[in-house]
């Protein structure tokens, strides 16, 4: 490890300094996995040697963005910890509304670089802006603007790749390789972390509709769910692609008795478009009565940073799952579980939220971009079990498994962004059709599996859901 240490333009830390202990605080209390090494690559070439080193060694390697994996997979014990976050740089080519960016920034990073540029571009990004850039955009990655612009993964244009044996690819549509078009497309959907070390992408940006969007909330008492949800359902399945209406089902402050939290539906309206037109499209909302309206005008990473703070786990515990709601959106009996299961949470820090598909996701022409499967579904359902005491882990996790399977039923897969070791199928569920092709892609790209760990595309491992739950798989990178 000294010798690695010495070449590196970055540096290694060890467990008991201030850098390691930044770099194992994922934004998962839950998860806090001691490699035996964290190495901050500064460069490209950082990233190449501290591959063949691991190779060399034998030692285990994942790979660390902006540290919201939803599992706690970009931490292992007792291997090394490969960390992008000192790699931040960018550049911007206005005429082609390109922005190159290195893998260690987060989406904060990226949309401040492009404000100050002082052009109105913006990119496909994430709504919470600690998230970092390489595993939202390998999974496919849903912004409040995908309805408009489609995922971050389609408006990925190229990817340097640190592939298994330490060697850069530069991979793309028109790579004279076919198998640096075969990662490309596999990266683009494929999910974080199987194929390679993403050092850079370049990304197109958008100009917007308007200068800002609207966004805001309307709020309504869950026990109105029934009646509100479907209103909503029918409503959005119509709304234009400019409008991105997400849900959220949690507990907050009642208005009447601040002492207490009550249950409540949200609606997380985004419209790419003047304000004006905007509150148009959201009257049919309003004459539903919400008991609290916040409408603002405001340039779309605003409004992101403002959003994205309540979905912030950080050093609180968390589990995460997900589905995808086909074309028949919200049954009533839907709606019932989860007004059910939300009145049974062990835990009020706990909610779920869904994103508003299709639009331009949906459009043929973006079929063929990547892997990612679920183009066609209307929601991406994922519930975010949060709670402070590590006794009352069973509790909740059961809590939430349960709440899944009450679901499952009217599920249609699930979300890799949102990944779960405790997902059944789980491979057929992230990839759907696109399965077989990853894994031939893995194979001629990693033919070892260095990039592995418990659901990787050539993993063989299932969870095992019998009762009493086997929680194991929540406390490991590897199997």
């Amino acid at each position: 490890m000294n010798d690695l240490a010495r070449s590196l333009s970055g540096y290694v830390c060890e467990p008991g300094s201030a850098e390691y202990a930044k770099v194992v605080a994922i934004d998962n209390g839950r998860t806090r996995t001691p490699p035996a090494y964290v190495v901050r690559a500064n460069s490209e070439l950082d990233v190449c040697l501290a591959v063949d080193f691991a190779q060399r060694t034998g030692l285990p390697m994942t790979v660390r963005g902006g540290g919201h994996s939803a599992a706690g997979y970009c931490l292992n014990r007792g291997g090394i910890v490969l960390d992008l976050g000192l790699m931040k740089g960018m550049r911007l080519d206005k005429d082609q509304k390109l922005l190159t960016v290195q893998m260690g920034a987060t989406w904060a990073d990226v949309y401040k670089f492009v404000a100050d540029s002082g052009t109105s571009l913006i990119p496909v990004g994430g709504g919470c802006l600690t998230v970092g850039l390489p595993g939202f955009l390998q999974g496919g990655g849903y912004s409040f603007v995908s309805r408009s612009y489609g995922l971050g993964s389609d408006n990925v244009t190229r990817i340097k790749l640190v592939d298994a044996t330490g060697m850069t690819r530069v991979l793309a549509d028109d790579a004279l390789d076919p198998d640096d078009r075969d990662l490309f497309w596999a990266c683009r959907g494929g999910g974080g972390g199987n194929f390679g070390v993403a050092v850079e992408m370049t990304l197109q940006l958008h100009a917007p509709a308007a200068k800002t969007v609207l966004g805001g909330q309307l709020s309504f008492p869950l026990k109105r769910a029934e009646e509100v949800i479907a209103r909503y359902d029918a409503w959005a399945k119509a709304a234009p692609r400019a409008m991105a209406a997400y849900g959220y089902v949690g507990y907050d402050v009642d208005p009447a008795e601040p002492t207490r939290k009550i249950p409540f539906f949200r609606i997380t309206p985004v419209f790419n478009g003047e304000y004006a037109e905007g509150v148009e499209q959201l009257k049919d909302m309003l004459k539903l009565d919400p008991f609290d309206v916040r409408l603002h005008s405001m340039p779309l990473p605003t409004l992101e940073s403002t959003i994205g703070r309540s979905t912030l786990v950080g050093d609180r515990l968390a589990y995460i799952r997900s589905g995808m709601i086909g074309d028949l959106g919200w049954k009533p009996e839907m709606i019932r579980s989860v007004q059910k299961m939300m009145d049974t949470a062990p835990s009020l820090d706990s909610f779920v939220v869904w994103t508003h598909g299709r639009g331009r996701v949906d459009d043929e022409a973006l079929r063929g971009q990547g892997p990612y499967p679920h183009r066609d579904k209307r929601y991406v359902f994922e519930l975010k079990a949060i709670w402070n005491d590590p006794a009352r882990t069973r509790a909740n996790v059961e809590w939430a498994y349960d709440f899944g399977e009450a679901l499952s039923s009217e599920f249609h897969g699930a979300y890799v962004n949102y990944i779960d070791p405790l997902q059944k199928g789980w491979a057929t569920a992230y990839y759907g059709d696109n399965l077989e092709k990853l894994k031939r892609i893995k194979k001629v790209a990693d033919p070892n599996g260095f990039f592995r760990f418990q659901q990787s595309v050539d993993s063989a491992f299932e969870p095992d859901v019998s009762r009493p739950l086997d929680l194991s798989p929540l406390n490991r990178t590897f199997v």
